[in-house]
């Protein structure tokens, strides 16, 4: 999968269509009408975010209204206030650290779980709890692709103690009066969404939040430790003061989060030349797309001068990921703040599922600055 590349047309393996091309890929998420998302989504985040949320809705004026609620009040979020609280907490986070220690279970999750919190309006007192009732859903809703039986279990345990979380928290500001600053209090603010309806857009965006950011910085970071030319032009950019976003995403072109996006065609339809029925699984191959030269020049580079459109970490068309602007703040802090520090991996990355979940790393005082 690490070597794809975006080559031929689209591929018919049984009554599965693989999109690799970058402009099939991008042909496929663009024409939501032809390729659906509902089908492949709502049922699953419907049973456990208890109700519907936009990244399981086909085109709608539900979809219309929700989505455009959530963006005015995502324009709201003083992201200025996320970066300066995130790259504190990621110094303070190294500097209090032993000289090895987990780069994911004592770094980037506790750094990702606080910024949600922060965002979403909810801080459950048992943290490890909250942590793993947002890891369970997010992994039925978004990986469970095979349906299995234990994970849906476990995602349905913990939906309850979230929409109980959301719901306690919108009655209390209600009933004060304070309705706060955070995404919750600008939903509820903003008055075009009923209260049922921020408890699901904020569950919705809450579970893609936490391991999206984890499983993210986890792979740019042991991509960049692998290549000592690249983390030396990273950690000279980073202290050069100059932004190191580009980086990342073309480091995470080598190792996405999420290589594949899933659609199902809704009628009868022709991609690139090749008929496909209606009812056919499509697979946007993204991985492979981001390989594809005539999008990527020289796709064995890497680089942080790419154009940001062409990427498709965060989806695309209809659907791009909502919580794109927090990672593109997160992601680059994470990764040069650890740079800074002079740390290399000290042993394997460990993983419980498909989540990156330990990454131990040693702190070389003598390359910190």
């Amino acid at each position: 999968m690490r070597g794809a590349r975006g080559k031929g047309g689209p591929l018919r393996l049984g009554r599965r269509v693989f999109a690799i091309r970058h402009a099939d890929v991008v042909e496929v998420l663009r024409r939501d009408l032809d390729f659906s998302i509902a089908p492949v989504n709502a049922s699953r985040i419907d049973a456990v975010n208890g109700g519907a949320f936009i990244l399981g809705m086909d085109r709608s004026p539900e979809l219309t209204r929700e989505r455009a609620a959530l963006y005015r009040a995502l324009g709201r979020i003083d992201l200025a206030t996320i970066a300066d609280k995130t790259r504190a907490a990621a110094r303070d986070s190294v500097a209090a650290g032993a000289p090895r220690f987990d780069a994911i279970a004592d770094y980037a999750r506790p750094i990702a779980l606080s910024t949600a919190s922060a965002i979403f309006g909810i801080a459950p007192a048992n943290r490890d709890l909250f942590a793993e009732v947002v890891r369970a859903i997010f992994h039925h809703t978004f990986l469970n692709i095979g349906g299995d039986a234990k994970i849906e279990a476990r995602a349905l345990s913990a939906a309850p103690l979230m929409r109980d979380w959301f719901t306690v928290e919108i009655d209390r500001r209600r009933r004060s009066g304070d309705l706060g600053a955070d995404l919750m209090g600008a939903l509820l603010a903003d008055g075009a969404l009923d209260d049922d309806a921020v408890r699901r857009t904020l569950g919705g965006m809450l579970v893609g939040s936490v391991d999206t950011t984890t499983s993210t910085f986890a792979r740019v970071f042991s991509v960049v430790r692998d290549d000592a030319g690249l983390a030396g032009r990273m950690l000279e950019r980073w202290r050069s003061g100059l932004d190191i976003h580009g980086y990342c995403l073309d480091a995470l072109r080598r190792w996405p989060h999420n290589p594949i996006l899933l659609r199902e065609a809704a009628a009868d339809t022709v991609l690139a030349g090749v008929e496909i029925k209606a009812g056919t699984r499509v697979i946007a191959w993204t991985q492979a797309a981001m390989q594809d030269p005539d999008a990527f020049p020289d796709p064995g580079e890497t680089r942080p001068d790419r154009p940001m459109a062409a990427y498709l970490h965060f989806g695309g068309g209809l659907h791009p990921c909502a919580g794109r602007v927090v990672n593109a703040i997160q992601i680059p802090l994470l990764v040069g703040t650890l740079l800074d520090a002079g740390a290399r991996p000290d042993g394997a990355m460990k993983w419980v599922g498909p989540f990156p979940d330990r990454m131990p790393v040693r702190i070389d005082k003598g390359a910190a600055r």
